[in-house]
């Protein structure tokens, strides 16, 4: 077997192995995960929980919109979709709320129908008592950071590009192969982990914790 076919082979049983072990872990499974980008999805997919969240396959991209859309979410989520002409060859919404407009972006629908059917039926399942944040911040400011480090949500963390984290909830992805935009892409651990699981997540859902998986070197 080539060697490469043995390191695939190899990566895909660890990777279903932790995978098993993590849902094992896992204490916390009613939470509902705002995201920023598509992450919420691969963390609810990874763990085998159903979507209990809207911001599934789509994403807010302005960051100031989408710390307006947390500081505001039972406003925001109680809004219409108004979907947009666009340069984009996927569906693109706003919510046109009293704190300011906040864009949508369904990069993973095709249609304005699905998009709206996912969302609005999610948006059903969230539980306001369990609702955690969690966002893609690696080109956000120290200014970004400490708007999100005030989001009035208590269970959140950040991915950031620093060295070290500056406040209670930032997570510094620091590893010496990471690159911007791989936080879904497999990397650690000969590829059993996601990049975004340099963070012990599981122990995150948990509790809040912040701490680096002792797995991840």
């Amino acid at each position: 077997m080539p060697t490469s076919t043995r390191k695939s082979t190899l990566s895909k049983s660890l990777q279903h192995l932790l995978r098993m072990l993590n849902r094992l872990r896992l204490h916390n499974r009613n939470f509902s995960l705002i995201t920023n980008t598509c992450i919420g999805g691969i963390v609810y997919h990874d763990l085998g929980l159903r979507f209990l969240s809207p911001t599934i396959n789509c994403g807010i991209r302005d960051h100031a919109e989408f710390f307006t859309f947390c500081t505001h979410l039972r406003h925001y989520l109680s809004l219409p979709l108004d979907f947009i002409t666009s340069q984009w060859s996927y569906p693109v919404a706003t919510l046109h709320g009293d704190y300011g407009n906040v864009t949508v972006y369904f990069s993973h629908y095709k249609t304005r129908e699905q998009a709206e059917d996912c969302w609005e039926k999610r948006k059903e399942r969230v539980n306001w008592d369990n609702i955690v944040v969690l966002m893609d911040g690696d080109n956000c400011t120290p200014d970004q950071v400490a708007a999100f480090a005030a989001l009035p949500q208590s269970h959140k963390v950040i991915f950031t590009m620093s060295q070290r984290a500056s406040c209670a909830c930032e997570f510094p992805l620091n590893h010496p192969d990471y690159k911007p935009t791989e936080l879904l892409e497999y990397g650690p651990l000969h590829g059993a982990l996601r990049w975004y699981e340099l963070l012990d997540v599981v122990q995150f859902l948990n509790s809040g914790r912040i701490r680096r998986n002792p797995l991840a070197k």
